[in-house]
């Protein structure tokens, strides 16, 4: 089902009640359900467009269903990753090849539905493993996830996609000739250790020497951490010097290594992550990527149940599409755990001083 904003007839008389949930062309709230409509209130409704949410059967709904990416498959992909690639200083054609088939059980999860990464959930299940280079390979593997989303956004074809998707799972391939010592410091690196960890594309870029790769696998790679305004890694280059699949992994990858904890700092919240990739439309990255991105990343599914971080927990009733970090939220207990029995929203467009700090899956008893 389908949330579609349906405009209505605002012929009201003053002393009635609302008799549904009231809402701008934007999906602002104007008057709740049951809301007295006094004479001031009439004339302002009368004045301005009005819509109600309704829910409208899709005809391919079956392609519009929304799932998680399978924690099973997801677990079973990252072990495979590290499995390849662990104490590799070259990569191999055999080992491509086996890489390839990750690619296309990648694929093959996100051709049928839309699916979303529940970063929360993979890294709970990316801590029981004790190898100390484990979380390089979950990178990895969620950069590829949100590439491939992205890149189905803007129309990719399936020839295209695997290379990309390639691409991605290997854009880190060079962090493992950088010491941990460095990868895993908690304070700031040094001038000579940052020097040498913007060398990993090269590195990585050298372990593919002898494998064969597609040029746009290399060029992925290489240019990764190159940015649209050109303030980027190893050469400096800008805007159409870097290669499309470079500038969607460019986004990816900022927005992962943003959510993902670091000896240095916890991760950051989704929505501010997306936010901050938002801001950086135009300067570091492609517009056009993400705006791709942003409409690919489901942060929060319809229906999905969320803590704000006022304590209150709610459902989420509506998703803008400009704006998917900040939904529209039908409150279900509040602060206090209690139950609300009536309808009352949050609307975090409008509320900026509200923010959703954790999301569930289960409604809450």
């Amino acid at each position: 089902m389908n949330w579609l904003l349906k405009q209505v007839h605002t012929n009201l008389a003053s002393s009635m009640t609302a008799n549904a949930d009231l809402f701008d062309k934007v999906g602002v709230l104007l008057l709740h359900k049951g809301q007295p409509i006094t004479e001031g209130i009439r004339d302002l409704l009368e004045n301005r467009e009005v819509f109600i949410w309704e829910k409208k059967e899709d005809e391919n709904h079956s392609n519009n269903v929304v799932k998680p990416f399978p924690k099973d498959v997801y677990v079973k992909l990252v072990g495979s990753l590290w499995n390849i690639y662990h104490g590799a200083k070259l990569i191999s054609q055999e080992q491509i090849e086996t890489t390839i088939e990750l690619v296309e059980t990648i694929i093959k999860q996100l051709r049928p539905i839309n699916v979303y990464l529940n970063l929360n959930m993979v890294r709970l299940d990316v801590e029981q493993f004790k190898h100390h280079d484990y979380g390089t390979f979950a990178h990895c593997l969620n950069v590829a996830i949100l590439a491939t989303l992205t890149a189905r956004r803007l129309g990719y074809s399936e020839k295209k996609l695997k290379h990309l998707t390639l691409g991605a799972l290997l854009h880190d391939l060079g962090k493992l000739n950088i010491p941990q010592e460095i990868l895993n410091k908690p304070g700031t690196l040094t001038a000579k250790e940052l020097l040498l960890m913007k060398q990993h594309p090269e590195f990585g870029a050298d372990m593919l020497k002898n494998s064969r790769v597609l040029p746009s696998v290399l060029e992925t790679v290489i240019k990764h951490h190159e940015r649209w305004n050109g303030t980027g890694y190893p050469c400096g280059y800008k805007k159409d010097d870097i290669h499309f699949d470079a500038q969607i992994v460019a986004v990816t990858d900022v927005f992962e290594a943003l959510t993902a904890d670091r000896p240095y700092r916890k991760g950051l919240p989704p929505y501010y992550a997306l936010e901050m990739i938002i801001a950086g439309a135009g300067k570091g990255y492609n517009p056009t990527v993400v705006k791709s991105f942003r409409e690919s990343l489901i942060l929060y599914p319809e229906n999905a149940v969320v803590t704000l971080n006022s304590g209150e927990i709610g459902v989420v009733a509506a998703v803008p599409v400009q704006m998917p970090t900040r939904p529209l939220i039908r409150l279900l207990k509040d602060d206090k755990g209690r139950f609300i029995n009536k309808a009352q929203y949050v609307d975090l467009m409008q509320d900026l001083t509200r923010f959703i700090g954790r999301v569930e899956f289960n409604l809450p008893m």
